[in-house]
């Protein structure tokens, strides 16, 4: 069983990108995984629309200059709303299950330490 450190924590800070705040998070929990989109909000041809796109790995997630600490306590709750009001990002969180990443949208009030471990304890059961 992966034991996680409870002084373990992440930060977005300046310059950041996509992909290396992945990669940090992927370290700390590695059977979870996190992804970004930004939602745009717009007027075409007389209609409202509104758009979420996905990320690219390079873009830079820390560019407001926010530093964000996410430790192993967090909720996905936590996390999202975070992100979203210093960072100006939606993040979804998928927890792994065998072969499949699965949306944690009805668990968003467990920490990333447990949705890390149920999802190991899911994966060590496939084997």
């Amino acid at each position: 069983m992966l034991v996680l450190n409870p002084m373990s924590e992440l930060k977005i800070e300046e310059r950041q990108s996509v992909s290396d705040f992945q990669k940090e998070f992927n370290a700390l929990f590695p059977f979870l995984k996190i992804e970004f989109f930004k939602t745009a909000v717009g007027h075409a041809g007389g209609k409202s629309f509104k758009t979420t796109s996905l990320l690219a790995p390079n873009y830079p997630i820390g560019k407001n200059a926010n530093t964000i600490k996410v430790d192993i306590t967090t909720t996905v709750a936590q996390l999202k709303s975070m992100l979203l009001e210093k960072l100006g990002v939606i993040c979804l969180i998928y927890r792994k299950s065998g072969s499949m990443w699965i949306e944690t949208s009805l668990t968003e009030d467990w920490t990333l330490e447990r949705q890390n471990h149920e999802a190991e304890l899911m994966n060590n059961n496939s084997i």
